[in-house]
């Protein structure tokens, strides 16, 4: 018997999961035990055995690290939290914003659900909307570009 409280099997499932949804970090909590999967370069699919400095049996006060900036003209507006990014308010209705939409200072271009709590995203300034690289219904980090603004 092991003085960890987590079996290797269920540190290797925790892993398959982050490798097969390219998660940059996954915490998991069950009670007083809470481990956090944290990646550090993209992974392949068979790559699931992970290293034990990237498996903490305690709480992480650390957030991941924003995504590179995107290369494209504009300043962007960024995801405040980690979780799925929805450019619609609901199945079925229309996006927020669109490229080539004006936007005007916090106003909505979207939400974040993370534990199933849905929040709003405002733009933090006004102008023109030149590219949307989240991808609607794809998990987001604090500090991915969710669109970008000129002017």
């Amino acid at each position: 018997m092991s003085d960890f409280p987590i079996a290797p099997d269920d540190v290797r499932r925790l892993a398959k999961l982050v490798v097969q949804h390219d998660l940059a970090e996954l915490r998991y909590e069950d009670g007083p035990l809470r481990v956090t999967l944290r990646t550090t370069q993209p992974l392949a699919p068979a790559a699931i055995a992970v290293p034990t400095e990237y498996v903490t049996a305690t709480p992480s006060a650390s957030s991941p690290a924003p995504s590179a900036p995107i290369a494209a003209p504009g300043t962007p507006v960024t995801a405040p939290i980690m979780g799925v990014f929805y450019r619609s308010p609901a199945p079925g209705s229309p996006a927020f914003v669109e490229v080539g939409d004006t936007v005007e200072k916090d106003q909505p271009i979207g939400m974040i659900e993370a534990m199933k709590v849905f929040s709003e995203v405002l733009a933090d300034h006004a102008g023109k909307i030149v590219a949307i690289p989240a991808e609607n219904g794809k998990l987001v980090q604090p500090g991915d570009t969710l669109i970008l603004v000129e002017g």
